[in-house]
């Protein structure tokens, strides 16, 4: 487990430092259309995490390379591998993770917007 731990550890620290890269070169080369870096992101993310779910990986390298790497580079390949996995069930399950996840995350960013705009009471 401590071994797993660290694997994840290891490979979110690299994922994250290489999505702030990714951002950072975006914001230079491409000021006004600095978003492009999270599609990108998350596109490069979402193949790369359907790649290594089709591998024989080791619990150490699984942790490492999809729950580390892949999790700190962007948190949208996890949940596209989830609602592949669903759709591959039931188109039905699928969507409906797909919908109710965007609503709810959107939901969520709002509720944190509006709470962090709110005027302090200090």
């Amino acid at each position: 487990m401590r071994d797993t731990l660290l694997a994840a550890g290891i490979g979110g620290a690299v994922g994250t430092g290489a999505r702030v890269a990714l951002s950072l070169a975006a914001v230079n080369l491409l000021p006004d259309a600095a978003f492009i870096a999270t599609f990108a992101a998350n596109v490069i993310g979402a193949a790369l995490i359907g790649y290594l779910a089709t591998r024989a990986l080791p619990p150490v390298a699984s942790a490492l390379l999809i729950t580390g790497f892949c999790g700190g580079f962007t948190t949208f390949s996890l949940f596209s591998l989830e609602a592949l996995m669903l759709l591959e069930r039931s188109i039905f399950a699928g969507l409906a993770y797909g919908a109710v996840s965007l609503v709810v995350w959107i939901g969520s960013v709002a509720l944190g917007y509006r709470l962090g705009c709110r005027p302090s009471t200090r």
